[in-house]
């Protein structure tokens, strides 16, 4: 499971770069796809600009491994700022989006979480040993927490969930509510540390069916789709969000449910 370490940094800086991109086209911090701005307080588009740039440069420096802790950080710092925070005022309107916002600030916990060396035998061993344990810490619970809202949502809104599912695949009622149940599954996994590894990469697996099987084909399918573009990136970001000696989540799992948007009310 450690080789998937190194791969899942890339695609999880890649997917993070191509957000960032996406940001400056629409002119605004996009990661998590938090509500519009209250009407109050109208940013200027160089924020968006700025944020997408500094998206950029730390995904390529996570590529390279050059400060890749401190680049993790600054991603979680600007997802918990622009989006976690602009979720919460209105979390009910749209709990699904606002779960997926804190998951992929987790997520960027546990990749920072990666990058730090304990076997280091320098003085700062045992700062970096506790300050890991609380990233993957922190990360899992959120992470957790948006698997089972994702499970509870295949549920409450089955028949949006269903037909979502291309028509090709037989079954599409059973697929909704056996992801749903296995989403449970994977989120309380994720909790348990005796079965973090493998709740995980079994949820991984699943959901890469729905990476390939989903979100590519709607991609292709309307390129111009605003959602099902973001859902791509979304994916690709999850595929390669944590990976470090503790957990492997290769995660194209959450990316799949998270390109899926649920409008509730």
């Amino acid at each position: 499971m450690d080789k998937l370490i190194k791969p899942g940094r890339v695609i999880f800086a890649l997917g993070v770069i191509a957000l960032g991109i996406l940001g400056i086209i629409s002119k605004d911090f996009i990661i998590g796809r938090p509500p519009a701005w209250p009407a109050v307080f109208e940013p200027n588009p160089l924020l968006a600009y700025l944020s997408g740039a500094i998206l950029l440069i730390a995904g390529i420096a996570i590529i390279f491994e050059r400060k890749a802790v401190f680049a993790s950080l600054v991603i979680a710092g600007l997802i918990l700022l622009l989006s976690v925070c602009r979720h919460l005022p209105q979390f009910m309107n749209d709990w699904a989006n606002a779960y997926k916002a804190m998951a992929l600030f987790g997520g960027s916990l546990i990749l920072a979480a990666s990058f730090l060396n304990v076997d280091d035998i320098s003085r700062t061993l045992g700062a970096n040993k506790s300050r890991r344990q609380i990233f993957i810490f922190t990360g899992c619970v959120l992470l957790a927490a948006f698997f089972i809202a994702c499970g509870y949502a295949h549920f409450k809104f089955a028949t949006f969930v269903k037909d979502f599912i291309p028509a090709y695949i037989p079954f599409r009622s059973f697929w909704t509510y056996f992801c749903g149940i296995c989403l449970f599954a994977g989120g309380i996994g994720l909790l348990l540390p005796v079965s973090r590894r493998w709740a995980a990469l079994l949820s991984g697996i699943m959901v890469a069916g729905w990476f390939i099987f989903l979100h590519i084909p709607r991609f292709i399918a309307n390129t111009k789709d605003v959602g099902d573009r973001m859902g791509l990136c979304e994916s690709f970001t999850f595929a390669g969000m944590a990976n470090t000696r503790t957990l492997v989540i290769t995660l194209v799992p959450i990316g799949a449910i998270s390109g899926k948007t649920f409008h509730l009310k």
